[in-house]
């Protein structure tokens, strides 16, 4: 197994892992169903072998108390090619607590480059810890751990890469 697979897969046992111990916590969350929410992230990554500042927003719907749905759109920046992803979520967020909020997600991917690089999906998980600043306000802190399906790598040198991000999380 190579090293981005391995740490692909040990950031989808962690993320797995929270979203298990998050199950069983009392309900204090108030992302109940019908309500929505928007986020706005920021992080760092590398594809290409070229370092890259990911700006991502995302707008959901809680569809049963605490379980989100949610469409997002990535702008890779800072390098060549620009990197374009919309990226359609499921999310959970443990009602533990009342500052602190594990979070986990599932999404899909497809990812658009701005030269003759083909367009390809992805998948992959998200899970980290959301800090309550008020009732419908959060900043987060997690990881995010992604595989490129049908991987080129001819084209990407690693198909599987592992990244931080920081968010801020509304909930209206």
């Amino acid at each position: 197994m190579s090293k981005s697979s391995t740490i692909f897969c040990r950031a989808l046992a962690l993320a797995t892992g929270m979203f298990m111990l998050a199950l069983p916590a009392a309900a204090q969350y108030y992302g109940q169903s019908g309500q929505s929410s928007a986020s706005l992230s920021l992080a760092s990554s590398k594809q290409f072998d070229r370092d890259y500042t990911v700006i991502s927003g995302r707008y959901g719907k809680f569809f049963v108390d605490n379980f989100e749905a949610s469409l997002g759109l990535e702008l890779w920046r800072g390098n060549s090619p620009e990197i374009y992803k919309v990226v359609p979520e499921l999310r959970y967020v443990s009602p533990t607590g009342q500052t602190f909020k594990p979070y986990a997600a599932l999404f899909l991917a497809r990812t658009f480059y701005s030269n003759t690089v083909s367009s390809h999906n992805s998948f992959g998980v998200r899970g980290g810890m959301y800090y309550a600043i008020d009732r419908n306000s959060y900043v987060g802190v997690g990881l995010v751990g992604e595989r490129i399906e049908s991987c080129d790598r001819s084209a990407l040198r690693d198909c599987d890469y592992v990244y931080p991000e920081i968010t801020l999380h509304f909930r209206f």
